[in-house]
């Protein structure tokens, strides 16, 4: 049986057809006609690089591994497909897979890398020369790095999604006939920069005239007027449907290649994205880390020829963490030693609905913050815990935001506690009133974090129950 997983970084699953109306998916939409479609999967490790750490080791790395490293004693999913005797793959153009040195790709047999993501330090233009596209205190200084990158595009297929796509095409037909391969794609978009062609843009914003807001900055959303705000949601759906036509083509091509028989498809997310959600813009830190649901809530379609369940969805809980007990099960691999991560076959094949009985996502530490918030949910009940409530700065303290002002903003260090069939928008906070549900998923946090060996020292933080705002 023949894998291939697809990571699209930052795709909020409101803006999948299969789970809401916030961008035009066809293709995505086609997929999910011919697969399961969960609709309650969570992040695990936040963000981008300890997910990827989740997916690649089926360990959790949080709430006490830091943005590093991905260890490199510890056994990989590609390692395990390589040592099989399977053809291994990966292609990406994610900036810190190759720019921070995290090995995340250890294991791949063959790598191919989409240079000139984000911000990082590829074409030696002189950066001086390159237009701000917006008013400089609203989006990111690695804006006109990007930009330089990508001064020689001229045609859609020239943008990075389309590059990557085009590569993944690629390397299935050279490799289609082999007797087992493994193929990881790993596109950025639609994370920001956004700055897809004009042709999509006009399908959400058409005759938006101001500042392109490209690369907003992390915080509060009110240094944006609401007709900022607006356009700066449109760029991201119209870059999440240039993502979807290319992800069409793909998928388009392992069908003409005779492989929808014998491979499975894994199409999902890392995170969302906050586009005034809470008041919110990004993915930002501090008093303004908490993961609600338009960041943790993932689309997560999985195609398999032989399943049951194609065109179906159910609700249940599955994580990032339990990519890799799934695709050694499919493949018939035995799993190395030490994973912590469930195998959802028994979903895949319809003999159960069950699979967690919570999901649990959380941030990284941060040296200036010490430890940081947690979301706990059954998919009933959630709740934003927040540990080291009295947190102090280690060291002088950060007042800004990259180049946002956040300094007199208010902290937010409060447990909540929602009741989502009610309040699918987590608005009102109903702790109060049902503190014993908070403190059920309160246990399951200090469980996971008794299960993983986490420092003593990080441990206690997470000991007061919540609704201790003390």
């Amino acid at each position: 049986m023949n894998v291939i997983c697809v990571m699209l970084d930052s795709l909020r699953a409101d803006h999948v057809g299969a789970y809401g109306d916030r961008a035009r998916t066809p293709n995505m939409d086609r997929l999910a006609s011919e697969s399961l479609v969960f609709e309650k999967a969570y992040s695990g490790s936040f963000p981008t690089l300890p997910c990827r750490r989740d997916l690649f080791t089926g360990r959790w790395g949080h709430p006490f591994n830091t943005w590093s490293e991905m260890e490199r004693d510890l056994p990989t999913m590609a390692e395990t497909f390589r040592r099989a005797g399977y053809t291994t793959g990966l292609i990406f153009d994610t900036p810190m897979f190759m720019t921070q040195g995290n090995f995340l790709d250890r294991g791949f047999g063959s790598i191919e890398w989409i240079r000139g993501q984000g911000g990082e330090p590829w074409i030696s233009d002189e950066l001086n020369e390159i237009e701000w596209p917006a008013s400089q205190d609203k989006v990111k200084p690695g804006v006109i790095r990007y930009l330089a990158n990508q001064r020689g595009r001229l045609f859609e297929s020239d943008y990075l999604a389309p590059r990557v796509f085009t590569e993944a095409m690629h390397w299935l037909e050279r490799n289609y006939v082999k007797d087992g391969f493994f193929l990881w794609i790993d596109s950025w978009d639609p994370h920001e920069p956004w700055d897809p062609p004009q042709y999509y843009v006009d399908m959400y914003d058409p005759g938006y005239k101001g500042d392109e807001i490209i690369y907003p900055c992390y915080g509060f959303s009110n240094y944006m007027t609401e007709k900022e705000l607006n356009h700066v949601r449109g760029l991201y759906a119209a870059e999440v449907t240039m993502v979807d036509r290319w992800l069409g083509m793909l998928w388009d091509t392992i069908g003409v290649l005779g492989l929808k028989e014998n491979t499975v498809l894994l199409v999902m997310a890392d995170h969302g994205h906050y586009f005034g959600d809470h008041g919110l813009q990004g993915k930002p830190w501090g008093d303004w880390g908490q993961l609600y649901e338009p960041m943790i809530h993932l689309p997560f379609i999985i195609y398999h020829p032989d399943s049951q369940m194609a065109g179906k969805q159910v609700d249940s809980l599955v994580q990032p963490v339990d990519v890799f007990p799934t695709v050694c099960e499919l493949a018939g691999l035995d799993m190395p030693g030490g994973i912590q991560g469930q195998s959802f076959v028994g979903v895949l094949r319809g003999e159960t609905v069950q699979h967690r009985e919570f999901a649990i996502s959380g941030r990284n530490l941060n040296d200036s913050w010490g430890t940081v918030p947690a979301t706990v949910t059954d998919g009933t009940w959630t709740l934003v815990y927040w540990p080291n409530k009295d947190l102090k700065y280690k060291g002088p303290k950060p007042i800004r935001t990259e180049r946002y002002d956040c300094r007199n903003m208010p902290e937010r260090r409060v447990d909540e506690l929602f009741y989502m069939p009610d309040d699918s928008g987590q608005e009102k906070n109903v702790l109060t009133e049902n503190k014993d549900e908070a403190k059920r998923l309160h246990r399951a946090l200090l469980e996971l974090i008794e299960m993983t060996d986490t420092d003593p020292a990080i441990a206690e933080t997470y000991q007061p129950e919540p609704g201790n705002q003390d």
